[in-house]
């Protein structure tokens, strides 16, 4: 949680059924989606498979501990914490 902002803005598909909306804002509701995420797949895990870099950004394409590609993508501000992000899940 140290590397994003207080006023985070993250946005996954996976996080309705968890905490009832796609968009979560500030680190309290992160929090409590990645708690309810770890709670119900304990196994959870990635595997990294690629990185891309743009300005102030980065685009991690990666697998789930189920197989599913999917991206994240972060967005940082000048002191290099991340304001806002998304996930995207292959369907």
């Amino acid at each position: 949680m140290a590397h994003y902002t207080d006023e985070i803005v993250f946005r996954s598909r996976k996080a309705v059924p968890l905490v009832g909306t796609g968009e979560l804002q500030g680190k309290t509701a992160l929090r409590a989606y990645w708690q309810a995420a770890l709670e119900r797949q304990p196994d959870l895990h990635f595997t990294v498979q690629d990185v891309f870099e743009g300005h102030q950004m980065l685009v991690i394409s990666y697998t789930n501990h189920s197989g599913v590609l999917a991206t994240e993508t972060l967005y940082f501000n000048d002191g290099g914490l991340v304001y806002q992000a998304a996930a995207c899940h292959r369907a």
